[in-house]
């Protein structure tokens, strides 16, 4: 049972980082094409691009050790005996290391998941308790100029008493369009589970993708605003905004109308209309295409997966015996 458990977390965490190090390669290839997709398209697909190394890891993983894709996808051979086989070392040592690799990795993303889960909610129940409901926001009796969407499952959006002095009534109902796109698409959590996706690599390459994610978040919130009002008067409202919260501090695990990447987020509002909308159809035929890659590469994994584990069983063989 450890051997197969261990040969599992081993070819996943293999896959995983030999994904990650392929889908971090391609990325800025298509970086240029997501930008000019929909905030709204962009953002889910960003998420989704970061999110599939681990997950198709996973999944052809599962595959690799179901005997039913054996049957059907994996052409027929023969190690001895020719009965049903997954790439399973031999040495109980080396499974325990992949077991015990796999607990850590997940582990570590769990622990900090669940910890900035905690930190957001404690934030938000002491934010609330400080302030009062008013219509569609919280009040804060605070003079510095602050407006942000706070919260996971049902956030809940903050506005300070100094924005409101600062801010027309007109200006006021766009930040709050804005803030309340936030809160129906839970972009803080959508935010928070890119950072766990990328948490395992290099921070160089983390900080580029956490930003692209949040420029899309907050322009996807714009163009809804923008729906409602006209995209001068967002991105006027941006600009103003913008320098009123210019050395304002925001809670962690925030979102914020800060003006944050305010000529990035400017010029796609001013060209809106040429950010393509993803018909259902091709998402429905990028899903098909992605499904038949991962039959078409089941066979060879499995090959490689054996070849590694023969490697790994003759590696930890060697070292055995050199202690003895």
């Amino acid at each position: 049972m450890i051997n197969t458990v261990g040969s599992f977390a081993l070819i996943w965490l293999c896959l995983w980082c030999a994904l990650t190090i392929i889908f971090r390669m391609v990325y800025p290839l298509i970086r240029p094409a997501l930008f000019r997709l929909h905030p709204r398209h962009g953002a889910d697909l960003l998420l989704t691009w970061w999110a599939a190394p681990m997950m198709l890891s996973l999944l052809a993983s599962l595959m690799l050790f179901a005997p039913i894709f054996e049957n059907s996808l994996i052409t027929p051979h023969c190690h001895g005996d020719c009965v049903q086989h997954a790439p399973v070392t031999q040495q109980w040592f080396i499974a325990l290391v992949g077991v015990i690799l796999a607990a850590v990795v997940i582990g570590s993303l769990l622990l900090h998941f669940l910890r900035n889960l905690s930190k957001g909610a404690d934030m938000q129940r002491q934010l609330t308790m400080l302030s009062s409901k008013q219509n569609g926001y919280h009040f804060l009796p605070a003079e510095a100029p602050l407006v942000f969407t706070l919260g996971w499952w049902r956030p809940k959006v903050f506005v300070s008493r100094g924005l409101l002095e600062g801010c027309t009534a007109k200006q006021l109902a766009i930040i709050l369009d804005h803030e309340k796109a936030h809160e129906r698409r839970r972009d803080n959590l959508r935010l928070l589970s890119g950072r766990v996706f990328v948490l395992l690599i290099p921070e160089r390459w983390r900080l580029l993708v956490t930003n692209d994610l949040h420029v899309f978040c907050e322009q996807a919130c714009d163009f809804d605003a923008a729906e409602k009002h006209d995209a001068v008067s967002v991105a006027e409202t941006l600009v103003h905004v913008g320098r009123l919260l210019r050395s304002s501090v925001n809670p962690i695990s925030s979102l914020a109308f800060d003006g944050g990447d305010l000529a990035l987020r400017v010029k796609a509002l001013l060209a809106q209309n040429s950010r393509y909308r993803l018909q259902s159809w091709q998402l429905v035929m990028l899903s098909l295409v992605l499904c038949s890659a991962l039959i078409m590469v089941l066979d060879p994994l499995h090959h490689s997966a054996e070849h590694l584990m023969a490697w790994v069983d003759a590696t930890g063989t060697n070292f055995y015996a050199s202690e003895r």
